[in-house]
């Protein structure tokens, strides 16, 4: 019956998709020791700073989907897919 209010202190904010090349950037911003390798802490940060609810099941499926190697690492080489996996999953659009 009434209004709803933008409340900023609620933690359901998603973001709007970003385009291919911004994901990247995003995801290689949260390489947080610069090792050029992405583990699953710092995919679950890069999923939270995107508005995922869920960044953790995120992470675990966005290694699943892009670490070929299956090292537990995302690398320059697997950065595609992953990118690949976000756009599908809908935090991005293909550019």
């Amino acid at each position: 019956m009434g209004r709803a209010i933008f409340n900023p202190t609620v933690t359901d904010y998603k973001a709007p998709p970003l385009p291919e090349d911004q994901l990247r950037k995003v995801f290689k911003k949260y390489d947080t020791n610069n090792d050029n390798l992405l583990s699953k802490e710092e995919l679950k940060k890069a999923f939270e700073y995107l508005g995922s609810i869920i960044p953790g099941f995120r992470a675990n499926r966005g290694l699943h989907h892009a670490d070929a190697n299956k090292d537990g690492y995302i690398n320059e080489r697997e950065m595609d897919e992953l990118v690949k996996y976000a756009v599908q999953v809908g935090f991005g659009v293909k550019a």
